[in-house]
């Protein structure tokens, strides 16, 4: 089995079967789908059994977290390469074949990185992802990668696991990305072959300012907590706490609260002047002003 693409679901019966059907119409045939289900209460673990097909493998957990269900996928996958696909998403059916043929060219490397559009459904709409240029520097600015595009050599994957804390939930991947980076070099190519769609019921959509307290303060403390990301790359992460500042900001503007807007934007700027010219603090000046 070349590759195990794992798709980590929580109660998606209405979405899910657009993601499995992507990855099994791939143009690429050598692969094993593992969905774990974590702790859906709705009619998910139908939906998949409705496939009848043997190269889908499903499990179910009791609710631990979308972190905990790639986790659990990984350690069950028996792959050469781990991939991820996560339910409300899509494959193109070229992503296994490009990720296949990259590989061979790279030389069966540690790490490689596909990359991705997001935008409507019906794709009428959508916007090419930007690829970071330096990393793994650029990664502690801003998290441009994903994990619908990742692959991870099977010992890679071992030994870098997704952080399973539930303060941490929805940062996960770029703490995640930032310890993968730094570990490792991770081969690029820009060449668009998954699907991010942008619906209504999306996680990050839900704002709850002491949620996203939590997950920053959660996200600094695992980076510190991190040998090589400390030892090597301490300064560079107050770039990474003034990029959450900044999301909260935009979030809190957006919901006219313009006092704490204000005040996590100061947060922001005070830990790296360079938030100042980036298009989420004009955004947050823009709702600030409207609703002045």
């Amino acid at each position: 089995m070349f590759f195990s693409i794992i798709i980590p679901t929580f109660n998606r019966e209405n979405l899910i079967s657009r993601s499995i059907t992507s990855i099994l119409n791939q143009s690429f045939s050598d692969f094993e789908i593992i969905i774990v289900d974590d702790g859906s209460i709705d009619n998910t673990k139908s939906v998949v059994e409705s496939f009848n097909n043997d190269c889908i493998r499903y499990f179910k957990t009791e609710n631990f977290g979308v972190a905990h269900a790639r986790n659990f996928g990984s350690k069950n996958a028996i792959g050469q390469y781990i991939g991820f696909l996560d339910s409300d998403d899509i494959l193109k059916v070229n992503h296994l074949q490009c990720a296949y043929d990259f590989v061979l060219e790279k030389n069966k490397p540690a790490v490689i990185h596909l990359n991705f559009e997001w935008g409507l459904a019906d794709q009428s709409k959508f916007k090419a992802n930007v690829l970071p240029l330096n990393l793994p520097f650029s990664i502690f600015n801003s998290c441009s990668l994903h994990v619908n595009c990742v692959f991870l050599r099977k010992d890679i994957s071992n030994k870098f696991l997704f952080n399973e804390s539930r303060d941490l939930m929805f940062a996960e991947d770029w703490d995640f990305f930032i310890k993968l980076s730094v570990g490792n070099t991770i081969q690029l190519k820009n060449i668009c072959s998954a699907y991010l769609i942008d619906h209504e019921e999306r996680s990050m959509r839900n704002f709850n300012e002491e949620i996203w307290v939590k997950r920053r303060n959660s996200l600094i403390a695992s980076l510190k907590g991190d040998e090589l990301v400390s030892e090597n790359y301490y300064s560079k992460i107050h770039t990474v706490s003034a990029h959450m500042n900044s999301l909260i900001a935009l979030n809190l503007a957006i919901r006219k609260d313009k006092i704490k807007s204000l005040r996590y934007l100061f947060l922001s700027l005070k830990e790296n002047r360079n938030e100042l010219f980036k298009k989420r603090t004009a955004a947050i000046f823009k709702y600030i002003l409207i609703y002045w």
